[in-house]
């Protein structure tokens, strides 16, 4: 009865999906085509983050508003010239 039971629960472990034993290989997803406009979004989207942030520092240090996003600006245009947000930024 012990064999028994123990064969039973054998199969019933071979035989569940856990068990790649028995199972057809799947395919891979096919990753979705590259798209141009993602970069161009993620880039604009950091250069956004980046000029809000920075001028919220330079607020909280002092500076007015407007002066603080002009100076932001001109920061992120010299350190991130290689984007092509910094290039196309006003």
């Amino acid at each position: 009865m012990k064999r028994l039971v123990t064969l039973g629960l054998a199969a019933l472990l071979l035989g569940s999906a856990g068990c790649h034993l028995f199972s057809k290989k799947k395919k891979a997803p096919t990753p979705p085509p590259d798209s141009p406009y993602v970069a161009k979004d993620v880039e604009k989207d950091f250069m956004r983050r980046w000029i809000d942030k920075r001028t919220a520092d330079l607020v909280a240090q002092g500076s007015p508003a407007a002066a603080a996003r002009t100076k932001a600006e001109a920061e992120f245009k010299s350190k991130f010239s290689y984007t092509d947000a910094a290039r196309q930024s006003k």
